[in-house]
C-alpha cells in the first residue's frame, strides 16, 4: 500500500514544477485517501488471521492471544505512518525537506524514549507500547499540519488539500493510481525476494539462515546510505521535467548518479576496512562470525551495483516511468536473482556465498539495464508528456468548477422574487469565487506549460 505514498514524490514534484499548486494538494489528498482505504481490508484481513498465522509458524497459543491483540494496534501505527509519511512526502516536496526531517528525526526520538520510559518504568503491555507509538505519530502529525498552516506554507496548496473531494477529478485519480500500483508492487518484490533468499537460506542450515538474516540488518544499512540521494534526485529532476526544463533535469539526474556512486564506493570502502570488527559486534557466535567475514567482500561489491541500481530506479520514475523501472526490476529478480539462488543452494549446495552472488548478480543486471533506459531516453519527449499530464488534470478540474458555476446560477435565476436579493448576493459570491478559481487554475497551466530557454520546447496551451 505503499505507492500510494510514494508517488508524491514524482507526481507533485512534477505538479510543483509546472506551478500548479492546487493539484500537488489534489495528489497528496488522493494519496492519504487511496492509502487508508486500501490498508483497512487488510488490516481487516490480518487482524482475522493473525493468530492462526502465528500457530503455523510453530509458535504457542500464548504467544498467538498476544498477536491477536496488538495487531489492530499495529494497523492503527500503520495506517497513521503512511499518513504522516505522505504528507512529510508532501512537504519534501514544497522545498520545506530541512524541516520535515528535523521533525521526523524529533519524532523518531521521542517515539524511542517514550516506549522506553513505560517499559522500564511502568512495566507496560506490548499493546500500550504501541498505543504509546500511535500517540506520538498522531501528535507529531498534528504538530506537522499545525506548524505548516501558521507558517503559511501551505497557503498555495489549500485548494487542492481541503477544497474538495480530489477524488472526483478521474484524470488525476487515474495518474495517481498508475504510479502508485508499480511502485507498490516493486516494494513487495524487494521484499518478496530477500525472503525467498531468506528460506534458501534455512535449507542449508540453521546457522546460514541466522547469518543470512544479519547480513539483511547490514544490507538495509548499505541502502539507507544513498536511498536519500536517489529521494533528492527524483524530486529535483521531476520538478524540472514539469517544469519544462529537460536540459536541466537530465544534467540533475547525471549528478545524481555520480554522487551515488562516490557515496557507495566510500561507505563500500569503509565497510570493508571493518570486516574483522563488525562481525564481533553483530553477535557471539564464532561459526556465524567467520560466514559474515567471508560474505562482507561480495557486500561491498554487491553494494555499489544495488544502491546505482536504486537510484537509476528512482531517476526512471522521475520520468513517470515507473511501470518500466519496476518491469525490468521483475525481470532481474525472477528471471535472475531467484533462479541463480535455486540453483547455489538447493542443487549445488554451495553456502551463502552462493546466495550472495545470486544477489549482486541480480542488482547489477537490474542496474545496467536502468541506466541504459537513461542514457537512451528522449528528455524532451517524456517532459512534453509530463506537462500534458499536468495540464489535463488542471483542464478537468477547470470543467467542474465551471459547471457548478453554472449550476448555481440557474438554481439563483429560478428563486422566488420576494429572496431574490439574497439569493444573487449568495450565488454571485459563488459564482465571483468560481471564476478567480477558474482563472487561477488556467494561470497554473499557462506557467506550467511555458517552456524555458532551457528546454527549447513549445508550450502546451
Amino acid at each position: 500500500m505503499g505507492g500510494w505514498v510514494e508517488a508524491i514524490s514524482s507526481l507533485g514534484s512534477m505538479a510543483f514544477g509546472a506551478g500548479n499548486y492546487e493539484l500537488v494538494g489534489q495528489y497528496v489528498q488522493i494519496s492519504m485517501i487511496g492509502y487508508t482505504l486500501c490498508q483497512i481490508p487488510m488490516g481487516l484481513i490480518f487482524g482475522a488471521t493473525i493468530d492462526k498465522i502465528i500457530l503455523l509458524m510453530g509458535f504457542s497459543q500464548e504467544i498467538a492471544d498476544l498477536a491477536k491483540e496488538f495487531v489492530w494496534v499495529a494497523v492503527a501505527i500503520d495506517i497513521m505512518d503512511g499518513i504522516g509519511e505522505a504528507y512529510g512526502d508532501f512537504l519534501e516536496v514544497v522545498d520545506k525537506e530541512s524541516y520535515a526531517n528535523i521533525m521526523d528525526s524529533l519524532s523518531t526520538l521521542v517515539d524511542v524514549g517514550m516506549v522506553a520510559l513505560f517499559v522500564i518504568k511502568f512495566d507496560a503491555t506490548l499493546t500500550v507500547v504501541g498505543l504509546v507509538m500511535v500517540m506520538d505519530t498522531c501528535l507529531f502529525f498534528s504538530l506537522n499540519i499545525i506548524i505548516s498552516i501558521k507558517m503559511g506554507w501551505i497557503v498555495k496548496f489549500e485548494g487542492g488539500l481541503f477544497g474538495k473531494l480530489a477524488l472526483r477529478n478521474k484524470d488525476v485519480f487515474k495518474d495517481l493510481f498508475k504510479t502508485a500500483l508499480p511502485l507498490a508492487f516493486g516494494s513487495l518484490l524487494g521484499y518478496a525476494e530477500w525472503e525467498i533468499m531468506t528460506v534458501f537460506a534455512a535449507i542449508l542450515g540453521p546457522a546460514e539462515a541466522a547469518t543470512w538474516a544479519i547480513l539483511g540488518f547490514c544490507w538495509d544499512i548499505f541502502e539507507s546510505t544513498t536511498e536519500a540521494i536517489g529521494d533528492a534526485g527524483e524530486v529535483r529532476c521531476a520538478y524540472q521535467m514539469g517544469k519544462g526544463r529537460p536540459v536541466t533535469a537530465k544534467l540533475a539526474a547525471y549528478k545524481t548518479i555520480f554522487i551515488a556512486f562516490m557515496v557507495t564506493v566510500l561507505f563500500s570502502g569503509i565497510f570493508l576496512s571493518l570486516k574483522d570488527v563488525l562481525p564481533p559486534l553483530l553477535t557471539t557466535d564464532p561459526t556465524i562470525q567467520g560466514m559474515l567475514v567471508e560474505l562482507f567482500p561480495l557486500i561491498a561489491v554487491g553494494n555499489v551495483a544495488m544502491n546505482i541500481g536504486m537510484v537509476c530506479w528512482a531517476l526512471v520514475g522521475a520520468q513517470n516511468r515507473y511501470h518500466l523501472a519496476t518491469s525490468i526490476a521483475a525481470v532481474s529478480s525472477l528471471l535472475v536473482t531467484v533462479p541463480i539462488g535455486v540453483m547455489m543452494s538447493v542443487w549445488l549446495r554451495i553456502d551463502l556465498q552462493g546466495l550472495a552472488f545470486a544477489v549482486v548478480t541480480g542488482d547489477t543486471l537490474t542496474a545496467t539495464l536502468l541506466t541504459v533506459v537513461l542514457l537512451m531516453s528522449d528528455w524532451e519527449k517524456l517532459s512534453i508528456k509530463i506537462q500534458a499530464m499536468v495540464a489535463a488534470g488542471s483542464e478537468e478540474d477547470s470543467d467542474d468548477s465551471s459547471s457548478s458555476s453554472s449550476s448555481s446560477s440557474s438554481s439563483s435565476s429560478s428563486s422566488s422574487s420576494s429572496s431574490s436579493s439574497r439569493s444573487f448576493k449568495r450565488c454571485g459570491s459563488k459564482d465571483i469565487d468560481a471564476a478567480i478559481t477558474t482563472t487561477s487554475e488556467s494561470k497554473s497551466v499557462s506557467v506550467g506549460s511555458k517552456a524555458t530557454p532551457d528546454a527549447r520546447i513549445p508550450p502546451i496551451l
